[in-house]
Parts: C-alpha cells; sequence; structure tokens
C-alpha cells in the first residue's frame, strides 16, 4: 500500500512493534513508555444506602493509605447525570496499577468484593450493590513518568526523518480523554497541511 501520510493511533509499544523493521531508534524510544494494568469494579446502590453526599466526581487514594486498596473511585451519576436509573448510583473503583499490578491476578469475584469493602468504609454504604461488573484493561493505562517530556522530545525528533510519519495517543501526549481529542484533533491537522502542501 502507497500512503501520503501515515498515523500510528496505537499504544507506544504496539508503535514500537510497527515502527522497528523502519527505525530501530524509534522504536526503542516508544517501547520506553510504560504502561500499567488495572481493574475497573462498577457498582449500583439505590440511592438511599449511601450516606456521603457524593458532591463532586471522586477520589484518588494516596500511598499512605496502606488500608484502602482501592486507587480511587469515581461517582459516575455524579460526574453524567442519566448513567443510571432514578433513586440509582453508579460508582466505579480502580484496582491495581503502578502500585499493586498483582491485583489482576485475582478473580472477579475477590475484585469485586475489594470495591465494595472498602467503598462501603469510606462512603457508609449500607447493604449489597444492585449492579456490579468487573472489567479489566491489561497495559491500557501509559505512566507518563519523570523524563517524559525528554522522551517524547527525542521521538520527534526521530520522527523527523519520516516526514508524513506521526504517532498520537496516550503514550505520547496526554493520558486523559480530553488529552487524547486534543492530541488527535493537532495530528489530523498536521497530516492534513502536508496532503494540501503535496497537492499543490
Amino acid at each position: 500500500m502507497t500512503a501520503r501520510a501515515v498515523v500510528l493511533a496505537v499504544p507506544a509499544f504496539i508503535a514500537a512493534g510497527l515502527l522497528a523493521p523502519l527505525d530501530p531508534d524509534l522504536a526503542s524510544l516508544c517501547r520506553l513508555v510504560r504502561y500499567a494494568s488495572t481493574a475497573t469494579v462498577a457498582l449500583g446502590y439505590r440511592r438511599n444506602q449511601i450516606r456521603h453526599p457524593l458532591a463532586g466526581s471522586g477520589f484518588v487514594v494516596p500511598r499512605v493509605e496502606p488500608d484502602v486498596r482501592i486507587m480511587a473511585a469515581s461517582w459516575v451519576t455524579s460526574k453524567w447525570p442519566g448513567r443510571a436509573p432514578a433513586g440509582l448510583v453508579l460508582l466505579r473503583a480502580f484496582i491495581g496499577g503502578m502500585r499493586s499490578p498483582d491485583w489482576l491476578e485475582r478473580d472477579d469475584a475477590e475484585l469485586a468484593g475489594v470495591a465494595r469493602t472498602d467503598l462501603a468504609r469510606l462512603l457508609g454504604i449500607d447493604g449489597e450493590p444492585t449492579l456490579t461488573r468487573v472489567h479489566r484493561w491489561p497495559s491500557a493505562n501509559a505512566q507518563h513518568e519523570v523524563g517524559h517530556l525528554d522522551r517524547l522530545a527525542a521521538i520527534e525528533a526521530r520522527l523527523a526523518a519520516w516526514p508524513g510519519l506521526f504517532v498520537t495517543g496516550s503514550g505520547f501526549r496526554g493520558t486523559g480523554i480530553p488529552d487524547c481529542v486534543e492530541d488527535g484533533r493537532t495530528t489530523a491537522g498536521k497530516l492534513a497541511d502536508r496532503c494540501a502542501r503535496q497537492a499543490r
């Protein structure tokens, strides 16, 4: 296949595999971006089961809290109205990550139990959830560690040798959805500019 431009909108480790035959140095830089695996546990409750006001959008658990096993929680129905029927609340707990990667080796029942126990204690929840769903996200969360900006600059320098080749996605310029959308749009703009110049 012949193309005027190629965009690799994939995790950095996938980009590394695709780029290795073309540019081993660029592939090595992409491979240095580390990823964490997490599990999310979605729990549905009746609103009157939860004593906490659920104002805001959730919380992150600091490392100094050894008795809390979840990494964070979001109050989905506080963030996005309409995500549950009237009178019900949808919560989401995050487990694993770089701190506790071994948690993903546990079965769904144990992960759900950890989420229920921690949230019940922290939010004042009585009774069992009306809904429980466990989702696993292996190697899904890019870690922008100290030195990432330098690594990104080195990646950009290598890409300059390959006009028309672009990378985008959470492994490069932002891990959140808004960041990825913005980077995707910026990358699409660069690609469109290149194609327009070639068409002249």
